[in-house]
């Protein structure tokens, strides 16, 4: 399938954001097809590209850094607040220096024909990786419809696929098809973690109570509202929150401290959902 179709028909099925890996060509080009995805599919999918902060700019979309690139809080220093920027790693070290990164795409979990020869992460080191990561963990490496809530419960907030929606016959359907999985698994973790404490930062162990979407929430004294995202494995370039009526700027989410008596509504992209 062309690729414009194949893109058309992933994003209808619910694929939220598309990584333009590796990609070949000088930035006129880049630029020619990011012109047409956005022209086909709209601008609510986010777009991503590896390589340096320059050319993400130049191309108006998010950046990729695979683990050998610059850190992302250096090319946050570059591209601002709100710009998508996500990270590949594959150690819970990986993660641990991923400070500035919207997301981590952790891999390879299982056995993938893009990494022959390598040993996969499995699910435990997924989990290693997601109890270190500074920000939502994406999990990418075989992973298939039947595996997408293992990987949710080590950790994950979304996947990450290329055969599984490259190979199929009918790219629609199986994206749709994972986009169902990642929502249902997503809300069964978040239904079990609502019925624990929430956990936030600070030293002082007594409870801070809020309303979130009209639901009571304890969290911590000192914690912000990227902290509350983060423990709820939301990102927050693809949060928007309003505190006691007011949108907080996505920049101010890091310095937003909550305080008893908060009102949040908390509207988010579930993987794009």
């Amino acid at each position: 399938m062309p690729l414009l179709d194949l893109v058309t028909e992933a994003t209808a099925g619910g694929v939220d954001t598309i990584y333009l890996r590796d990609a070949d060509g000088s930035i006129d080009d880049l630029a020619a097809t990011v012109r047409t995805f956005r022209a086909r599919i709209g601008d609510e999918v986010v777009l991503l590209v590896n390589g340096d902060p320059q050319a993400a700019m130049a191309l108006g979309i998010g950046l990729h850094l695979r683990e050998r690139d610059m850190p992302p809080d250096a090319a946050r220093t570059v591209l601002g607040p709100t710009v998508v920027i996500g990270r590949s790693v594959h150690s819970p070290q990986g993660a641990i220096a991923a400070t500035g990164a919207d997301y981590v795409l952790a891999g390879h979990v299982y056995p993938s024909p893009s990494k022959p020869g390598l040993p996969p992460l499995g699910p435990a080191g997924l989990s290693q990786i997601a109890a270190v990561a500074p920000c939502p963990v994406i999990a990418i490496g075989g992973i298939t419809l039947d595996r997408v809530a293992e990987v949710v419960r080590a950790g994950a907030c979304g996947v990450a696929v290329i055969g599984a929606i490259v190979e199929a016959e009918d790219p629609r359907a199986a994206a749709r098809a994972l986009r169902v999985a990642v929502d249902h698994a997503l809300q069964e973790d978040q239904e079990e973690a609502s019925m624990s404490p929430e956990i936030g930062v600070g030293s002082d162990t007594s409870a801070v109570e809020i309303v979130v979407n009209g639901k009571p929430v304890s969290v911590v004294p000192g914690a912000t509202v990227h902290d509350f995202l983060a423990g709820k494995r939301m990102t927050d370039a693809m949060a928007i929150v309003e505190r006691n009526g007011k949108i907080v700027p996505r920049s101010d989410y890091g310095d937003t401290r909550l305080e008893a008596g908060d009102r949040l509504e908390v509207v988010h992209a579930v993987g794009g959902g």
